[in-house]
């Protein structure tokens, strides 16, 4: 049986097991209400791209409430309460979310969104709350010594799941199109979310440690603004991220409305392939990271990623489309992972021991409201008002006509070119390693 030979309690040995079996159900969970189902669905409902974007951005946003909901943690130390409230929350939200059509007809456009807005919201913030109690549980339910097999396991579990999680999903959209599909889907996603958190009504919640003198939350915060060389590096990455993410979630939007390909195509292309890429690169990244250290691996490895999305421009409708779409994904499997790692590493290497969680949540907060939020808002925007007009001109590259998603796929390739060649070799210009007591974990 599962950690039967590490000589825990069988208590926590249970609870180990609990967090395993629950990331199965939680994966597929997010598998649908982050992927190509979400994509779908809120297209089918009649909204713009900058609708869309917005839709989109509300989940990153609502990232600001980590630094909050720290501070009630700390105080309250309620981790167990917190973890139940959020995960229901975010769990229960997509049965009612997924029926919108059946109650909300399209003539009724403006209360359709509002309604979507605030099923959102409310996942969103269900969410952050059990995401930061989880990694709370983890550090203390996890001992050090088996903390990265653990860790290891819980991520392959993770990933098997995300692809059977995306098959199934994407099979029931394809056999029971429209509304009908969504539906199930949705319902699917209820059910299996639900499932992960009702197990841990048998999981173990260690007690968190009391600490004698708290610190004002203002006090962490000006102390986290006085460190230079941490704001430095966690500017670049939320820049990194907003290049990225100002594309991301269009790419979707672009294999499914323009290319036309099912949910079947899509969710093994865009979904399964970049995760199978991820699973068998990232412990090379990591090995060549202890190897040769951070500054040579994240130039390398930044300058790669910003020029494979270069692909992206000439991808058409046709019989080879699926070939270019497949090979720019397997260039984000491979290479994202990387410079993850290398933004991990480096976030961790120069953020200071004492209140380093603050500096943590801080950053988190501001590279998900601008890195993510403001990335995926502006990409909608541009695609509505100029990205039209520029389509409308007809322009055209080695026999290509430019549509908008192709100036705004553009615009994300010179963006993080950018990053890549003229920022990054400023903001590293220290080769750090990682420390040795940080680089089993981030490998």
């Amino acid at each position: 049986m599962l950690f039967d030979e590490t000589g825990l309690t069988r208590e926590r040995i249970k609870s180990l097991r609990i967090v395993i079996y629950g990331i199965a159900f939680g994966t597929v969970c997010f598998n649908i209400t982050n992927g190509i189902a979400m994509t779908g669905y809120l297209k089918s409902l009649g909204v713009s791209d900058f609708t869309f974007g917005l839709l989109i951005a509300i989940a990153p946003a609502a990232g600001l409430l980590q630094i909050l909901a720290s501070f009630i943690l700390e105080r309250t130390r309620g981790r167990r309460t917190m973890f139940l409230i959020g995960g229901f929350l975010h769990r229960l939200v997509w049965l009612p979310f997924g029926l919108i059509p059946f109650f909300i007809p399209m003539s009724a456009m403006t209360l359709r969104i509002w309604i979507v807005t605030l099923f959102i919201i409310l996942g969103a913030v269900g969410n952050q709350l059990i995401s930061l109690s989880y990694q709370s549980l983890l550090a203390d339910l996890i001992p050090i010594g088996i903390r990265g097999s653990f860790l290891g396991m819980r991520g392959r579990v993770s990933t098997v799941m995300g692809i059977l999680g995306g098959f199934m999903s994407a099979w029931f959209l394809d056999q029971f199109p429209g509304n009908q599909g969504y539906a199930l889907v949705f319902a699917l996603a209820t059910v299996v979310g639900s499932t992960d958190i009702i197990l841990f009504f048998w999981a173990e919640f260690p007690p968190m440690i009391e600490v004698e003198k708290q610190e004002s939350i203002s006090f962490m915060l000006v102390d986290t603004l006085k460190n230079r060389n941490f704001l430095e590096i966690a500017g670049f990455i939320t820049i990194w991220h907003f290049s990225i993410n100002l594309a991301t979630p269009f790419y979707l939007v672009y294999t499914r409305m323009s290319l036309g390909f099912s949910n079947t195509v899509i969710t093994l292309v865009a979904q399964i392939l970049p995760n199978i890429c991820s699973v068998l690169i990232l412990t090379y990244w990591g090995r060549l990271l202890d190897k040769k250290g951070l500054r040579p691996v994240m130039l390398n490895i930044g300058r790669l990623s910003s020029i494979a999305p270069m692909l992206w421009l000439f991808v058409t409708p046709g019989p080879v489309a699926i070939v270019l779409v497949a090979i720019t994904y397997v260039s984000t499997g491979l290479l994202i992972p990387g410079m993850e790692l290398c933004s991990n590493t480096a976030i961790l290497n120069r953020s200071p021991e004492q209140n380093r969680s603050m500096f943590l949540a801080l950053y988190h907060c501001v590279n998900t409201f601008i890195g993510g939020a403001l990335a995926n808002a502006t990409a909608g925007w541009l695609l509505d008002n100029p990205l039209s007009s520029f389509e409308r001109m007809g322009y055209q590259m080695f026999g290509v006509s430019f549509t908008r998603y192709n100036y705004l796929f553009f615009l994300s390739f010179v963006l993080r070119a950018v990053c890549a060649f003229i920022l990054l070799p400023r903001m590293i210009s220290q080769d750090i390693r990682p420390r040795q007591s940080e680089a089993p974990t981030q490998s």
